[in-house]
């Protein structure tokens, strides 16, 4: 295929576009599969807690996505205030401190490495 000088930054443009629509397709996908893969993770964790299985039950991913970027946000919507709470402790009101029950830090390390390494491997 043969391309004229005149012809030659429309063509670039072209590739260009092409290539940045078929990636953000492909980061779409993929961070909204991990972000719901998230937000079950941590489901699972919060499960073994005891009580209603509401705070469990709460656990949901939300996915943003702006013009050059997409988010997953996973969050508690049913009790917003204590996934902090429990992952880290908290001051008791006569002295001492409650104990952490770690269960959010690990699934976002594994959703980062997961993220990234899906997206290596389709890019």
């Amino acid at each position: 295929m043969r391309i004229k000088s005149d012809q030659l930054q429309a063509t670039v443009n072209n590739i260009l576009q092409e290539y940045g629509d078929e990636a953000r397709q492909i980061m779409e996908t993929t961070i909204t599969s991990v972000g719901k893969e998230a937000a079950k993770n941590v489901k699972a964790n919060a499960a073994g807690f005891g009580g209603t299985g509401k705070y469990a039950k709460g656990w949901k991913a939300k996915i943003e996505k702006g013009r050059l970027t997409v988010e997953a946000h996973v969050y508690n919507s049913a009790q917003p205030g204590l996934p902090h709470l429990l992952e880290f402790g908290h001051a008791k009101q006569n002295g001492g401190r409650t104990m952490a029950f770690p269960h959010i830090a690990s699934v976002n390390d594994w959703a980062q490495q997961e993220a990234v390494s899906k997206l290596e491997e389709k890019l």
